[in-house]
Protein backbone atom coordinates (compact mmCIF):
# COMPACT_ATOMS: atom_id res chain seq x y z
CA UNK A 1 0.00 0.00 0.00
CA UNK A 2 3.05 2.36 0.58
CA UNK A 3 3.96 2.89 -2.78
CA UNK A 4 0.21 3.46 -3.59
CA UNK A 5 -0.24 6.03 -1.09
CA UNK A 6 3.42 7.65 -2.27
CA UNK A 7 2.13 7.92 -6.05
CA UNK A 8 -1.15 9.14 -4.46
CA UNK A 9 0.24 11.76 -2.82
CA UNK A 10 3.12 12.60 -5.79
CA UNK A 11 -0.02 13.40 -7.99
CA UNK A 12 -1.76 15.45 -4.82
CA UNK A 13 1.53 17.22 -4.41
CA UNK A 14 1.95 17.90 -8.29
CA UNK A 15 -1.70 19.28 -8.05
CA UNK A 16 -1.74 22.06 -5.52
CA UNK A 17 1.89 23.38 -6.57
CA UNK A 18 -0.10 23.93 -10.15
CA UNK A 19 -2.73 25.82 -8.61
CA UNK A 20 -0.32 28.77 -7.05
CA UNK A 21 -0.68 31.91 -8.19
CA UNK A 22 1.70 34.11 -10.03
CA UNK A 23 1.88 36.04 -6.91
CA UNK A 24 3.40 33.69 -4.96
CA UNK A 25 -0.25 32.54 -2.96
CA UNK A 26 -3.03 30.05 -2.91
CA UNK A 27 -6.19 31.68 -3.69
CA UNK A 28 -9.75 29.68 -3.25
CA UNK A 29 -11.80 30.16 -6.34
CA UNK A 30 -15.15 28.79 -4.38
CA UNK A 31 -15.24 31.10 -1.13
CA UNK A 32 -14.71 34.79 -1.34
CA UNK A 33 -13.84 35.04 2.17
CA UNK A 34 -10.43 33.13 1.44
CA UNK A 35 -9.67 34.75 -1.97
CA UNK A 36 -6.78 37.13 -0.61
CA UNK A 37 -4.85 33.80 0.37
CA UNK A 38 -3.26 34.63 4.02
CA UNK A 39 -5.39 31.55 5.10
CA UNK A 40 -5.56 29.23 2.01
CA UNK A 41 -1.46 29.73 1.71
CA UNK A 42 -0.40 29.60 5.12
CA UNK A 43 -2.49 25.88 4.70
CA UNK A 44 -0.96 24.90 1.60
CA UNK A 45 2.72 25.30 3.52
CA UNK A 46 2.17 23.38 5.87
CA UNK A 47 0.75 20.51 4.04
CA UNK A 48 4.11 20.91 1.95
CA UNK A 49 5.86 20.90 5.45
CA UNK A 50 4.86 17.29 6.36
CA UNK A 51 6.11 16.02 3.03
CA UNK A 52 10.08 17.31 3.09
CA UNK A 53 12.44 20.04 4.26
CA UNK A 54 13.47 22.50 1.41
CA UNK A 55 16.28 21.89 1.24
CA UNK A 56 15.14 18.19 0.41
CA UNK A 57 12.43 19.36 -2.14
CA UNK A 58 13.15 19.71 -5.94
CA UNK A 59 14.15 22.90 -7.42
CA UNK A 60 11.23 23.64 -8.95
CA UNK A 61 9.10 23.38 -5.73
CA UNK A 62 11.57 24.71 -3.34
CA UNK A 63 11.31 28.25 -5.38
CA UNK A 64 7.63 27.48 -4.94
CA UNK A 65 7.76 27.57 -1.40
CA UNK A 66 10.08 30.58 -1.31
CA UNK A 67 7.91 32.85 -3.12
CA UNK A 68 4.65 31.71 -1.11
CA UNK A 69 6.70 33.00 1.84
CA UNK A 70 7.22 35.67 0.42
CA UNK A 71 3.55 36.29 -0.43
CA UNK A 72 3.00 36.27 3.41
CA UNK A 73 5.60 38.22 4.27
CA UNK A 74 4.52 41.16 2.39
CA UNK A 75 1.36 41.06 4.84
CA UNK A 76 3.36 40.63 7.73
CA UNK A 77 5.03 43.54 7.22
CA UNK A 78 1.96 45.67 7.58
CA UNK A 79 0.10 43.64 9.90
CA UNK A 80 2.68 41.96 12.16
CA UNK A 81 1.06 38.62 11.81
CA UNK A 82 -0.06 36.47 8.90
CA UNK A 83 -1.88 38.42 6.47
CA UNK A 84 -2.36 39.01 2.66
CA UNK A 85 0.17 41.47 0.73
CA UNK A 86 -3.11 44.02 1.43
CA UNK A 87 -3.14 43.01 4.84
CA UNK A 88 -6.21 41.62 4.81
CA UNK A 89 -6.66 38.92 7.54
CA UNK A 90 -8.77 35.51 7.42
CA UNK A 91 -8.55 33.28 10.22
CA UNK A 92 -5.54 34.63 11.33
CA UNK A 93 -4.92 32.59 14.33
CA UNK A 94 -5.09 29.15 12.36
CA UNK A 95 -3.24 30.96 9.60
CA UNK A 96 -0.49 31.92 12.22
CA UNK A 97 -0.37 28.59 14.03
CA UNK A 98 0.24 27.21 10.49
CA UNK A 99 3.00 29.41 9.27
CA UNK A 100 5.08 28.76 12.32
CA UNK A 101 4.40 24.64 11.98
CA UNK A 102 5.40 25.03 8.45
CA UNK A 103 8.47 27.26 8.76
CA UNK A 104 9.40 24.49 11.62
CA UNK A 105 8.68 21.58 8.88
CA UNK A 106 10.41 23.17 6.32
CA UNK A 107 13.48 23.91 8.01
CA UNK A 108 13.65 27.55 7.36
CA UNK A 109 15.37 29.69 9.51
CA UNK A 110 13.30 32.89 10.15
CA UNK A 111 11.94 35.70 12.89
CA UNK A 112 9.38 33.54 14.42
CA UNK A 113 9.03 36.10 17.93
CA UNK A 114 6.25 38.03 16.78
CA UNK A 115 3.99 35.56 15.38
CA UNK A 116 4.64 33.49 18.67
CA UNK A 117 3.75 36.60 20.76
CA UNK A 118 0.63 36.91 18.42
CA UNK A 119 -0.41 34.00 19.17
CA UNK A 120 0.25 34.22 23.02
CA UNK A 121 -1.67 37.98 23.15
CA UNK A 122 -4.47 36.30 21.18
CA UNK A 123 -5.68 33.85 23.98
CA UNK A 124 -9.07 34.23 25.90
CA UNK A 125 -7.41 35.87 29.54
CA UNK A 126 -8.15 38.76 31.54
CA UNK A 127 -5.93 40.54 28.34
CA UNK A 128 -9.11 40.17 26.47
CA UNK A 129 -11.30 40.33 29.01
CA UNK A 130 -12.56 37.20 30.38
CA UNK A 131 -12.40 35.91 33.98
CA UNK A 132 -10.73 33.26 34.52
CA UNK A 133 -14.00 30.92 34.98
CA UNK A 134 -15.30 31.85 31.85
CA UNK A 135 -15.84 28.62 29.79
CA UNK A 136 -13.81 29.85 27.04
CA UNK A 137 -10.73 31.35 29.18
CA UNK A 138 -7.90 29.77 27.99
CA UNK A 139 -8.63 28.99 24.51
CA UNK A 140 -8.07 30.46 21.15
CA UNK A 141 -10.70 31.67 18.40
CA UNK A 142 -10.38 33.03 15.20
CA UNK A 143 -9.16 37.01 16.43
CA UNK A 144 -6.02 37.87 17.84
CA UNK A 145 -6.55 40.38 20.30
CA UNK A 146 -6.79 43.65 18.87
CA UNK A 147 -9.94 42.74 17.09
CA UNK A 148 -12.22 42.33 20.03
CA UNK A 149 -12.22 42.38 23.48
CA UNK A 150 -15.03 41.16 25.86
CA UNK A 151 -16.64 38.79 22.93
CA UNK A 152 -14.88 35.80 20.79
CA UNK A 153 -16.31 34.27 17.67
CA UNK A 154 -16.39 30.70 19.72
CA UNK A 155 -13.44 29.35 21.43
CA UNK A 156 -13.40 25.79 19.92
CA UNK A 157 -11.00 22.41 20.63
CA UNK A 158 -9.69 22.75 16.84
CA UNK A 159 -7.85 25.93 16.32
CA UNK A 160 -6.59 25.58 20.55
CA UNK A 161 -4.85 22.48 19.06
CA UNK A 162 -3.41 23.81 15.96
CA UNK A 163 -1.98 27.12 18.35
CA UNK A 164 -0.99 24.66 21.68
CA UNK A 165 0.88 22.62 18.95
CA UNK A 166 2.68 25.17 17.29
CA UNK A 167 3.20 27.48 20.57
CA UNK A 168 4.62 23.67 22.06
CA UNK A 169 8.15 23.95 20.28
CA UNK A 170 8.54 27.82 20.67
CA UNK A 171 11.22 28.87 23.46
CA UNK A 172 9.85 32.55 23.09
CA UNK A 173 7.45 34.74 25.50
CA UNK A 174 5.63 37.55 25.82
CA UNK A 175 6.63 39.55 28.37
CA UNK A 176 7.69 37.84 31.73
CA UNK A 177 4.88 34.83 30.61
CA UNK A 178 6.13 31.95 29.48
CA UNK A 179 4.60 29.77 27.33
CA UNK A 180 4.66 26.77 29.34
CA UNK A 181 1.83 28.93 31.65
CA UNK A 182 0.17 29.71 28.54
CA UNK A 183 -0.10 25.54 27.40
CA UNK A 184 -1.07 25.25 30.81
CA UNK A 185 -4.44 27.57 30.73
CA UNK A 186 -4.85 26.12 27.28
CA UNK A 187 -4.74 22.11 28.96
CA UNK A 188 -7.75 23.32 30.99
CA UNK A 189 -9.37 24.75 28.37
CA UNK A 190 -9.06 21.17 25.95
CA UNK A 191 -10.00 19.20 29.10
CA UNK A 192 -13.05 21.14 29.63
CA UNK A 193 -14.20 19.62 25.90
CA UNK A 194 -13.80 16.54 27.11
CA UNK A 195 -17.30 14.63 27.62
CA UNK A 196 -18.12 11.90 30.27
CA UNK A 197 -18.02 8.63 27.31
CA UNK A 198 -13.97 10.11 26.60
CA UNK A 199 -14.72 11.86 23.45
CA UNK A 200 -14.53 15.62 22.95
CA UNK A 201 -16.76 17.98 21.76
CA UNK A 202 -16.07 21.20 19.63
CA UNK A 203 -16.29 23.63 21.85
CA UNK A 204 -17.11 24.16 26.46
CA UNK A 205 -18.51 27.39 25.57
CA UNK A 206 -22.58 26.37 27.25
CA UNK A 207 -24.96 25.24 24.14
CA UNK A 208 -23.25 26.35 21.49
CA UNK A 209 -24.78 25.50 18.12
CA UNK A 210 -21.04 25.12 16.65
CA UNK A 211 -20.71 21.54 18.58
CA UNK A 212 -21.58 20.26 15.08
CA UNK A 213 -23.03 16.86 16.62
CA UNK A 214 -25.48 18.46 18.46
CA UNK A 215 -26.63 18.00 21.83
CA UNK A 216 -27.62 14.70 24.01
CA UNK A 217 -30.70 16.56 26.04
CA UNK A 218 -32.75 19.26 24.95
CA UNK A 219 -31.29 21.81 27.28
CA UNK A 220 -28.09 21.73 25.34
CA UNK A 221 -25.74 20.82 28.33
CA UNK A 222 -24.44 17.34 27.21
CA UNK A 223 -22.91 18.11 23.64
CA UNK A 224 -22.68 14.91 21.43
CA UNK A 225 -18.82 13.49 21.21
CA UNK A 226 -17.42 13.22 17.40
CA UNK A 227 -14.35 11.91 15.78
CA UNK A 228 -13.15 15.22 14.49
CA UNK A 229 -13.06 16.81 17.63
CA UNK A 230 -11.72 13.93 19.82
CA UNK A 231 -8.30 13.64 17.78
CA UNK A 232 -8.07 17.78 17.84
CA UNK A 233 -8.51 16.65 21.60
CA UNK A 234 -5.91 14.38 21.55
CA UNK A 235 -3.62 16.35 20.07
CA UNK A 236 -3.88 19.81 22.31
CA UNK A 237 -3.39 17.44 25.37
CA UNK A 238 -0.22 16.36 23.90
CA UNK A 239 1.00 19.66 22.89
CA UNK A 240 0.55 20.60 26.61
CA UNK A 241 2.59 18.03 27.97
CA UNK A 242 -0.25 15.29 28.46
CA UNK A 243 0.94 11.59 27.62
CA UNK A 244 -0.84 8.83 26.32
CA UNK A 245 -1.39 6.64 29.63
CA UNK A 246 -2.41 9.67 30.89
CA UNK A 247 -6.73 9.31 32.12
CA UNK A 248 -7.97 11.67 29.52
CA UNK A 249 -6.20 10.52 26.92
CA UNK A 250 -6.19 6.74 27.32
CA UNK A 251 -10.34 7.33 27.21
CA UNK A 252 -10.27 9.66 24.46
CA UNK A 253 -7.72 7.03 22.06
CA UNK A 254 -10.43 4.08 23.57
CA UNK A 255 -13.13 6.32 22.16
CA UNK A 256 -11.60 6.29 18.95
CA UNK A 257 -10.27 2.83 18.95
CA UNK A 258 -14.44 1.84 19.27
CA UNK A 259 -15.14 3.90 16.43
CA UNK A 260 -12.98 2.86 12.93
CA UNK A 261 -15.21 3.83 10.29
CA UNK A 262 -14.01 6.38 7.70
CA UNK A 263 -16.73 6.47 4.85
CA UNK A 264 -18.76 8.68 7.36
CA UNK A 265 -17.05 10.80 10.58
CA UNK A 266 -17.69 8.93 13.92
CA UNK A 267 -19.86 10.81 15.94
CA UNK A 268 -22.34 11.65 12.99
CA UNK A 269 -23.70 8.03 12.77
CA UNK A 270 -27.29 9.13 14.21
CA UNK A 271 -27.67 12.14 12.82
CA UNK A 272 -30.18 12.95 10.18
CA UNK A 273 -28.13 12.97 6.35
CA UNK A 274 -29.75 16.11 5.68
CA UNK A 275 -28.05 17.83 8.37
CA UNK A 276 -25.11 17.13 5.77
CA UNK A 277 -22.40 16.16 8.82
CA UNK A 278 -21.47 12.87 8.04
CA UNK A 279 -19.01 14.05 5.15
CA UNK A 280 -18.53 17.47 5.70
CA UNK A 281 -15.34 17.06 8.00
CA UNK A 282 -13.85 14.07 6.40
CA UNK A 283 -10.94 15.46 5.00
CA UNK A 284 -10.11 17.57 8.57
CA UNK A 285 -10.33 14.24 10.29
CA UNK A 286 -8.49 12.14 7.84
CA UNK A 287 -5.52 15.08 8.43
CA UNK A 288 -6.06 15.00 11.95
CA UNK A 289 -6.23 11.29 12.77
CA UNK A 290 -3.10 10.76 10.73
CA UNK A 291 -1.25 12.92 12.84
CA UNK A 292 -2.19 10.41 16.18
CA UNK A 293 -1.43 7.58 15.22
CA UNK A 294 1.66 6.92 16.55
CA UNK A 295 -0.15 7.25 20.07
CA UNK A 296 -2.42 4.31 19.60
CA UNK A 297 -1.15 1.09 20.72
CA UNK A 298 1.63 -0.23 18.63
CA UNK A 299 -0.85 -3.41 17.50
CA UNK A 300 -3.48 -0.99 15.86
CA UNK A 301 -1.03 1.24 14.22
CA UNK A 302 -0.19 -0.32 11.14
CA UNK A 303 -3.70 -1.39 9.87
CA UNK A 304 -5.28 1.72 11.24
CA UNK A 305 -2.24 3.68 8.53
CA UNK A 306 -3.31 1.08 6.19
CA UNK A 307 -7.05 1.50 6.42
CA UNK A 308 -6.36 5.49 6.32
CA UNK A 309 -4.11 5.63 3.17
CA UNK A 310 -6.62 3.43 1.09
CA UNK A 311 -9.61 5.48 1.86
CA UNK A 312 -7.84 8.38 1.19
CA UNK A 313 -5.97 7.10 -2.26
CA UNK A 314 -9.44 6.07 -3.14
CA UNK A 315 -10.91 9.28 -2.96
CA UNK A 316 -8.61 11.40 -5.02
CA UNK A 317 -9.44 12.64 -8.38
CA UNK A 318 -7.50 11.63 -11.77
CA UNK A 319 -6.23 14.87 -12.41
CA UNK A 320 -4.54 14.68 -8.53
CA UNK A 321 -6.82 16.59 -6.51
CA UNK A 322 -9.67 15.73 -4.12
CA UNK A 323 -12.84 17.66 -3.00
CA UNK A 324 -15.61 17.01 -0.65
CA UNK A 325 -19.62 16.48 -1.85
CA UNK A 326 -20.42 18.32 1.39
CA UNK A 327 -19.49 22.01 1.20
CA UNK A 328 -20.02 21.86 5.10
CA UNK A 329 -16.73 22.89 6.00
CA UNK A 330 -15.64 24.51 3.02
CA UNK A 331 -14.05 21.22 2.09
CA UNK A 332 -15.65 21.39 -1.37
CA UNK A 333 -12.48 23.75 -1.98
CA UNK A 334 -10.06 21.48 -3.66
CA UNK A 335 -7.42 23.74 -2.34
CA UNK A 336 -8.59 22.66 0.90
CA UNK A 337 -9.23 18.89 0.73
CA UNK A 338 -6.16 18.41 -1.17
CA UNK A 339 -3.92 20.19 1.34
CA UNK A 340 -5.60 17.90 3.91
CA UNK A 341 -5.04 14.90 1.82
CA UNK A 342 -1.66 15.71 1.41
CA UNK A 343 -1.06 15.90 5.18
CA UNK A 344 -3.29 12.50 5.61
CA UNK A 345 -0.62 10.59 3.76
CA UNK A 346 2.55 12.27 4.82
CA UNK A 347 2.06 12.31 9.32
CA UNK A 348 2.31 9.16 11.24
Amino acid sequence: MKSEADESLAKGLAWLFAQQAADGGWHSKTYGQLKDGAAVTALALEAISHVAPLEKLPKPEADAVRKALAFLQRGFEKRGTIASPDGSLDFPTYAAALWLEATRGLAIQTDRSRIVNYLVAAQVTEDRGFAANSPSYGGWDFLGKGDAEGITTGTNVSVTCFVAEALSQEPGARGQEPVGTVLSRAKAYVLRCQQSDGGFAFTCEPASLNNKAAFLDEKLTQPRSYATATCDGIRGLIACGAKATDDPMAKALTWLVKRPGLDVVPGFETLPPEAGWHRGLRYYYYASLARILPHFAASDQDARRTALHKHVVSLQRDDGLWQNESDRMRENDPLIATALAIVALSSG
